[in-house]
């Protein structure tokens, strides 16, 4: 190559990182012959060892820019409330295709301020220091109006010359989901051991009032009114104790081949005297011929007898229930369709919690339930409502096997 390039002096010194590594070569080179003196050898290696630090300090920065720019949480920096620089995944967090169409919006439009909220959706703010950095529960207002629970942690620093705030973004959904969990798990435990400890005690004396009175209302001559009501009191407690009695020692599933067109028209003849005399009409559609599902029978009835029973008792000028059952897939699908009050989106996603309920005298504990046996089953059960049209419930189940 020195022939071909007729190079007749040259002076090669080797750029060196700190790690040791030869990164390359600082080469000064003449097609004349030249004798380089001590002081030009000191100054090629002082450009090399300069050179050799702003190549580390390039791949430091390069390192620096993937970790943030790969960071699968969302790194945001803002002064004096504009956004100067967001990541990748701030963009994917917030709903937007590019993280450029962040730049220069105002922080309050995503991170949301807890006065936003109502007690119900209050923000929580634990606004804890760790040295420098404040670490706090916000809501990140994504691009469709929806609002994500997240970890903020804010630390002020140098950007470009000049004083900033790095926040960084977390998406804590997950963990909210399991804490959630464990706050619901909870409950149950505390409705298992109440229920263990009084459900017997109170069924033994329901059982003696129950009887009492239908031999004093068979000997009365009057305010036979009174004793009616106080009958459908006693059966309503009754029911209160049967649902504890399942949180205290659920029954073993026995699971068969069953048809669920049969399990749901056995629910609506069971329920259809209550919907007359509140004016309903339960109607079913099949839009299928495969129907057979694997379940404990008394189980799934007992589902749907308490979804069905929650719409005629939310239709007190009547009205029309439609249940519908379709095949998707490898799944059955069966839709509940009434024309009640319907349930606000904040109280909706509350059903089937323990305990809650949007019922005057409700215990919340049948939907808890239903849920617990259609998981059970391996299925789904989920609600869709608007307030003053009416509600949807949807359960998934699978569909039984030809083998089993």
């Amino acid at each position: 190559m020195t022939k071909e390039l007729n190079i007749k002096s040259f002076l090669g010194v080797p750029i060196i990182t700190k790690s040791g590594e030869i990164f390359g070569t600082l080469c000064a080179i003449d097609t004349s012959l030249y004798t380089f003196q001590d002081k030009e050898v000191v100054l090629l290696q002082s450009m090399a060892t300069f050179l050799s630090y702003f190549i580390e300090l390039e791949n430091s920065e390069n390192l620096y820019r993937q970790l943030v720019e790969k960071s699968p949480d969302g790194i945001i920096i803002e002064k004096e409330g504009e956004l100067l620089y967001a990541n990748p995944a701030a963009a994917i967090l917030h709903g937007v295709s590019n993280e450029q169409d962040l730049i220069g919006r105002n922080i309050s439009s995503l991170l949301v301020s807890e006065d936003t909220f109502d007690n119900d959706q209050k923000i929580i703010k634990t606004c804890q220091q760790m040295n420098t950095v404040n670490v706090m529960e916000r809501k990140l207002k994504q691009e469709n109006g929806e609002f994500l629970d997240i970890e903020a942690m804010e630390q002020t620093l140098i950007y470009r010359g000049e004083p900033a705030k790095q926040i960084i973004i977390r998406d804590v959904t997950d963990k909210k989901k399991v804490e959630h969990f464990i706050h619901n798990s909870e409950k149950l435990s505390l409705a298992g051991q109440l229920a263990a400890a009084v459900a017997h005690e109170i069924r033994n004396p329901l059982t003696g009032i129950k009887g009492f009175i239908q031999l004093l209302k068979g000997s009365a001559k009057e305010n036979h009114l009174y004793y009616d009501i106080i009958m459908a009191e006693v059966e309503r407690v009754n029911e209160i104790v049967n649902e504890f009695l399942y949180l205290a020692k659920p029954e073993i599933p026995i699971v068969k081949k069953n048809d669920m067109v049969e399990l749901i028209k056995e629910v609506i003849v069971l329920l259809n005297t209550q919907a007359i005399l509140k004016n309903v009409k339960i109607s079913i559609d099949v839009n299928t011929s495969t129907t057979l599902i694997s379940c404990d029978r008394n189980q799934i009835k007992q589902v749907f007898k308490n979804i069905i029973k929650n719409s005629i008792d939310v239709m007190s000028k009547g009205g029309n229930i439609l249940v519908s059952i379709l095949k998707t897939g490898t799944k059955l699908v069966v839709i509940v369709d009434d024309e009640g009050i319907g349930i606000s989106k904040e109280r909706l996603s509350r059903l089937g919690e323990p305990f809650y309920t949007t019922k005057e005298k409700g215990t919340g504990l049948g939907l808890m339930i239903s849920r617990k046996i259609i998981e059970e089953h391996n299925g789904t059960i989920s609600f869709a409502s608007i307030v003053n049209e009416g509600t949807t419930v949807t359960v998934v189940l699978p569909i039984a096997a030809d083998r089993c």
